[in-house]
């Protein structure tokens, strides 16, 4: 056995990485045998065999179970082909998938770094056009009324959840300059992704920010300091003022309400 055309299981598992235990495991389920047995019990591995076991590895490593793989590898050319196709399909959904699980953690941190801002402290930000997903317009302001157009909208964007996605509400800016203390709420809203732009467009601008750590009892306190600050600064504001919900991404003060109001100046 000096031919060196063939390799020992060890040197095998060497060359490509793996433990000889896998080798062993293969050749007792009759996936990939060594082409060669001699009567000591050592196995014997010809070159050509290096390509079947790199495709066994790709397809392991893909997650394609090992009855599959043994499928393919006894089939036909088209079966290859056709199961690699439908694997690329699934790990093109896994990416997806990561995808927005990164742009929630993302978004995660964003909202926890927008929270630890100094409470009542007005920022003035400059944002880019937005587009977010609207509500029913809210007639009746009552608790359940606001929890079911909150479920009717999640029910019908099925691909949305609140926790992991901007939400929040509209109130126009006309209704909270003659009262501050006004509830009269005219949308709830989920922020729509990048490529939706059928929804409800939050244009670009400058905007004054505060974030609010507080009870909805004295929810009317920011707004009366932002309506102020407008006053003081020659600032006409205008459209909705946007109460973005921050409470479920920093999980501390439950007992109190932690949003960010944002509305843009004209």
């Amino acid at each position: 056995m000096k031919n060196k055309r063939f390799l020992k299981t060890a040197e095998l598992a060497a060359l490509l990485s793996i433990n000889k235990r896998t080798l062993h495991y293969y050749d007792a389920i009759g996936l990939f045998s060594p082409e060669r047995r001699e009567s000591n019990g050592y196995r014997y591995y010809s070159l050509t065999q290096i390509m079947d076991l790199s495709i066994i590895l790709s397809l392991r490593e893909l997650d394609m179970p090992l009855t599959d793989i043994k499928e393919i590898l006894t089939g036909s050319f088209q079966a290859y082909t056709e199961s690699l196709e439908t694997k690329k399909v699934e790990v093109d959904a896994k990416i997806r998938d990561l995808h927005n699980i990164r742009d929630i953690i993302s978004r995660k941190l964003a909202y926890i770094e927008t929270a630890e801002r100094s409470h009542m402290t007005i920022n003035e930000l400059v944002l880019e056009d937005s587009y977010l997903i609207l509500s029913e317009r809210i007639k009746d302001q009552s608790i359940l009324n606001l929890l079911d157009k909150a479920h009717q909208l999640v029910e019908k964007q099925s691909n949305y959840t609140l926790p992991n996605n901007e939400y929040g509400s509209l109130i126009h800016t006309d209704k909270k300059r003659e009262d501050p203390h006004s509830e009269e709420y005219d949308y709830l809203y989920i922020d729509a992704p990048v490529s939706d732009k059928s929804g409800h467009l939050k244009p670009a601008g400058r905007y004054l920010s505060l974030v609010y750590q507080g009870t909805e009892e004295s929810l009317s306190l920011p707004y009366e300091k932002i309506l102020q600050y407008s006053r003081d600064n020659g600032l006409q504001l205008e459209g909705y003022f946007y109460e973005k919900v921050l409470l479920d991404s920093i999980q501390k003060n439950q007992d109190h309400t932690v949003i960010e109001i944002q509305v843009r100046i004209a």
